[in-house]
């Protein structure tokens, strides 16, 4: 996971390791997160989750404190989605300082570092800040967690009220057909395009995903005819591309807090 490279390498000259409390998963919606995206060659996830496995151990035994969830695209080009929750950008920096003054674990981070691009095409990080207005529901028990959709939605510039109206026409359109579903959504701030939001979903199994999608598209079908022409029209006046992936979580390739590994599916047993 290259993030965490950069924390190490870029950060050397600082001072001590910090050694923090495992940041335990968030109950309520974080107000920034990071995802760092891997894509892999071809054929090459089993060697990959191999060398993350290892990069996950290194960070546990060190005591990097921010957990993170491992995503793996169920959709789409095969890559691996890593999301740390941070509480401002202020955690991000502190989080970025981490392993410095510590040759030991750099040294060992740059050795799996150098393995795992063997694996890949490339990387990207991306920070994004929560968006409240245009989530819906109760936040998820990410200990439950199996299956993630993540909509990515690029709208015109200027666009985010326009966003947040969509939202609310949608959330509205749910809560008339009592359909039990719920989303966070965030906007990008750094590291890809400019107006950009990504919606998550989550569910604990993909039995889960597709009752939600069946009790989704009925209660679009039975919306009130002028609600549903309403909604139509803001989206495709306000959105310029959206795109939905499924991912299904990873357990060995994420650091989670440590009374998490008691359950078989977080300790990978």
């Amino acid at each position: 996971m290259s993030v965490r490279r950069t924390f190490a390498a870029s950060t050397l000259v600082l001072g001590a390791l910090p050694v923090w409390a495992q940041q335990p998963f968030p109950t309520t919606q974080p107000a920034i997160i990071q995802i760092t995206r891997e894509f892999e060659k071809p054929g090459h996830f089993g060697a990959h989750e191999a060398t993350e496995i290892r990069w996950t151990a290194l960070n546990r035994s060190a005591g990097y404190g921010v957990s993170y969830l491992a995503l793996v695209a169920a959709s789409g080009a095969p890559e691996a989605w890593w999301i740390s929750t941070y509480t401002g950008l202020d955690a991000v920096g502190k989080a970025q300082a981490f392993g410095a003054g510590n040759p030991t674990y750099t040294a060992s981070l740059n050795k799996i570092a150098m393995e795992d691009g063997d694996h890949l095409t490339g990387s990207t990080t991306t920070l994004a800040e929560a968006v409240p207005q245009a989530s819906y529901g109760e936040f998820p028990d990410v200990r439950t967690v199996r299956v993630y959709s993540i909509l990515t939605a690029q709208v015109r510039p200027g666009g985010e009220a326009a966003f947040t109206d969509i939202a609310h026409r949608y959330a509205a359109l749910m809560k008339a057909k009592a359909v039990p579903t719920s989303w966070r959504t965030y906007q990008v701030i750094s590291g890809a395009p400019a107006v950009t939001f990504l919606v998550f979903s989550s569910f604990p199994s993909w039995d889960a995903v597709e009752a939600n999608r069946k009790a989704t598209a009925g209660a679009m079908s039975t919306a009130n005819a002028e609600e549903m022409e309403g909604f139509i029209k803001a989206v495709r006046d306000g959105i310029v591309s959206m795109n939905v992936r499924y991912f299904n979580v990873n357990p060995k390739m994420s650091l989670v807090p440590k009374e998490m590994l008691s359950d078989p599916f977080w300790s990978g047993k």
